[in-house]
């Protein structure tokens, strides 16, 4: 079995550079849900186990109490009595949940989007093998290729968000792969058998940049719908050079 989100995510929050990037992460609890949601305005519950952007429940307080968010399901609820009955039904019994900071997005072309860094291992050495900005549909509020999410070129897309400011996009880019090979070594000096890594990053409108978590089994559907298919390639040849490492 893939290795949960709570778990990365703690072994994440042991680096000290790492963890002033990764948004507050709590098992969820009845108590620990209202807790977050006085300190933050939103807040999304998401399966310990779970890939696509599926079971993700998104809690956004309102001035008359909550909406949430599941699916192509809205629910407004006034109190946390109901609040937690509209959870319970939305989460599988099996499943261990995380509830995690909401964060203000940035958006590109009025949706919002986040980062694919795609890291692999195909020799000695990690390797940044392709980023991608991942385009949610409109109106949605998660930018899976799954829940109708597409891929953007990621310099088009930080361009657009600092207005062609080469010294901030340069920055944020710099920032994505550094970050990027620190979570990449972190987790495979604590799990060995790790070769592949999709991290998530969003940016906020502020312009902060957070990492939301990294998959180990990565999809990569999205380098393939570019218009410049070098980083599709490079990721397919790496695959390759793995499973033969493997074998």
């Amino acid at each position: 079995m893939a290795l949960g989100k709570m778990t990365k995510h703690n072994q994440m929050l042991k680096h000290p550079v790492l963890r002033k990037y990764i948004p507050e992460t709590h098992w969820h609890t009845r108590k620990g849900l209202f807790q977050m949601l006085k300190s933050y305005s939103c807040v999304f519950i998401k399966p310990n186990h779970g890939t696509g952007g599926t079971g993700i429940i998104r809690i956004k307080r309102t001035s008359n109490g909550y909406q949430v968010r599941y699916g192509k399901r809205r629910t407004v609820v006034r109190n946390h009595s109901f609040l937690h009955r509209v959870v319970q039904s939305c989460q599988k019994l099996s499943q261990r949940y995380l509830v995690q900071q909401g964060l203000h997005l940035a958006k590109y072309n009025g949706r919002i989007f986040d980062i694919r860094s795609y890291m692999q291992k195909p020799h000695s050495k990690w390797v940044v093998s392709g980023m991608v900005a991942r385009v949610a549909a409109p109106n949605h509020y998660l930018t899976n290729y799954h829940k109708g999410g597409h891929g953007e070129p990621l310099d088009k897309v930080l361009a657009h968000l600092f207005k062609s400011n080469r010294r901030k996009v340069n920055n944020r880019l710099n920032l994505i792969k550094k970050l990027s090979h620190m979570i990449a070594k972190t987790l495979n000096k604590r799990y060995s058998h790790i070769c592949e890594l999709g991290i998530d990053f969003v940016i906020e409108k502020n312009g902060r940049l957070w990492i939301l978590e990294a998959n180990t089994r990565p999809g990569y559907q999205l380098f393939s719908h570019l218009p410049d298919q070098t980083m599709f390639r490079k990721i397919r040849k790496n695959k390759c050079l793995i499973r033969t490492r493997h074998t």
